[in-house]
C-alpha cells in the first residue's frame, strides 16, 4: 500500500514538473514573439567584425543560465558578429537543437539574433588587442568552423575539440588567432562551464554598447 502511494506521488511530481516546464516555457515564446527589440543605426555604426555579443535569451534554460551565473552582466548566450557576403550583419554561434532547428555551429541575422534577446540584454564587447587584420582573422576563422558544421557540445566539455558551447567556440577562435587562452586553462584555477567570467576582465575587454541596467520602458 505505501508504495502504490509512493508510486502515485512520484507520478504527482513528474507531471507537476512537466506542466510547469511546459507553461514555463509557452510563456517565453509568447513574450519572444511579440517581442520587437532591435539596435538602432547609431548603435549598428558602432560595430566592427570580430566583436563579441552576448545575451539573455527566452526560456527556462537561458533563465537558469542567466541566474546562475550570477556575474556582472545578465547573460545566458554569445557570439561573434561577422558580415555576410551582402554586407549584412550577422551572429556566428552555437545552439542546441533542443533550442533551434539546427544542432551546433550556425549563423543568425543580427535582427533576428536580437529579437531573440531579451529586452535590453544586449551587451557587445571589443578585445582590447583586436586590429583590421585579426579581426579578418576572426572572421575567417568564425566561417571556417561554421563551414564544418560542428555539433552542440552538449557535455560542456571545454578540453574536447569536436564540439562547442557557446563560449568554448569563441576560446578555441581567440586560440587560433591571438594564441591567447581567455579560460586560462592551463593554470589550476577552476572554471565554471556556464559563466562568462573571463569576459568581464576591463584589461581585456572594452564594452561598446551595453543595455544592460536599462529600464524596459
Amino acid at each position: 500500500m505505501l508504495k502504490k502511494k509512493l508510486f502515485i506521488v512520484c507520478l504527482l511530481v513528474i507531471f507537476l514538473l512537466f506542466l510547469f516546464v511546459f507553461l514555463y516555457q509557452k510563456i517565453s515564446n509568447q513574450k519572444e514573439r511579440k517581442n520587437t527589440y532591435q539596435l538602432n543605426s547609431y548603435e549598428l555604426s558602432l560595430l566592427k567584425e570580430g566583436d563579441l555579443i552576448f545575451r539573455q535569451g527566452f526560456g527556462l534554460i537561458s533563465d537558469i543560465i542567466a541566474g546562475r551565473t550570477k556575474e556582472t552582466y545578465t547573460i545566458s548566450h554569445c557570439g561573434i558578429l561577422c558580415k555576410d557576403s551582402n554586407n549584412e550583419w550577422i551572429v556566428i554561434h552555437t545552439v542546441s537543437n533542443t533550442l533551434a532547428e539546427i544542432d551546433g555551429i550556425q549563423s543568425d541575422n543580427l535582427s533576428r539574433f536580437v529579437k531573440n534577446s531579451k529586452e535590453n540584454s544586449i551587451l557587445i564587447l571589443r578585445y582590447k588587442n583586436a586590429c583590421d587584420s585579426t579581426n579578418t582573422l576572426i572572421k575567417q576563422k568564425s566561417f571556417y568552423y561554421l563551414n564544418k558544421q560542428i555539433a552542440f557540445d552538449d557535455s560542456f566539455d571545454m578540453q574536447d575539440t569536436s564540439e562547442f558551447y557557446c563560449t568554448e567556440l569563441i576560446r578555441h577562435i581567440f586560440l587560433d588567432v591571438y594564441h591567447v587562452d581567455i579560460y586560462n586553462l592551463h593554470t589550476e584555477t577552476s572554471y565554471d562551464v556556464l559563466g562568462f567570467s573571463p569576459f568581464w576582465d576591463k584589461k581585456t575587454f572594452e564594452p561598446i554598447l551595453s543595455h544592460q541596467g536599462k529600464k524596459t520602458d
